[in-house]
């Protein structure tokens, strides 16, 4: 049987709910089945395929069976035979400093604000890309993709934000609280946590997708 790309989408989406579901961490996983967490991240992003042994043992773990899987992939492919796909659209991308600036989302669109553009079919007004830097936010989100924003969407404790400090610097990090503490929360581990107050930091947009850079 040939497991496409959208196959091992739509496994890597069964994975993930599983392993949430048992209420286990990616490296709590990692450990059972012998591999590192950012592999089964990988996995379930659909990032880098498996072979068929740490696949195999990765199921088995989360106490799933192979006609589950296969029932999965047989949904995911007949949900998508024929749905239309949406059209794209030009986004532009512009630099962290011009992000950190902005001062209302009108400033988005000055001329000159962009001199490179991408396309995808994420929608909205005032949508904008930026290239993703350094490795803080890795094994979600490599240096080099391409992050969409949408600034009028809504952020909300757990989402990918890009916000502009004190200092008029963006950064890109995932929003969390607990209890009455806000914190800026880098994924990999290397790096730590910032915790802020709610008004020492300005939302600048949310992250709604990202492109790989080809």
């Amino acid at each position: 049987m040939l497991i496409t790309d959208a196959d091992m989408s739509a496994i890597g989406k069964i994975l993930k709910a599983r392993r949430m579901a048992k209420g286990l961490s990616a490296r709590q996983l990692a450990e059972r089945v012998g591999v590192s967490d950012a592999h089964i991240i990988y996995i379930e992003k659909a990032q880098r395929r498996a072979t068929f042994d740490k696949l195999m043992n990765i199921i088995g773990a989360l106490g799933l069976t192979v006609n589950e899987i296969l029932t999965v992939i047989g949904q995911d492919s007949a949900a998508h035979e024929g749905s239309p796909t949406r059209p794209l659209r030009r986004i532009p991308v512009v630099s962290w400093v011009t992000a950190g600036a902005w001062h209302e989302v009108s400033d988005i669109f000055e001329p000159g604000s962009s001199d490179q553009w991408i396309e995808s079919d994420v929608e909205g007004e005032n949508v904008f890309a930026l290239l993703v830097m350094g490795d803080s936010m890795e094994p979600e989100f490599h240096e080099g993709e391409f992050i969409i924003v949408n600034p009028h969407v809504e952020s909300l404790p757990g989402d990918f934000i890009i916000v502009k400090n004190p200092d008029g610097e963006a950064t890109f990090k995932q929003l969390k609280k607990y209890g009455n503490r806000w914190v800026l929360h880098p994924i990999n581990p290397r790096y730590h946590d910032m915790e802020v107050r709610r008004g020492d930091f300005r939302v600048i947009g949310k992250v709604v997708k990202k492109e790989k850079r080809y």
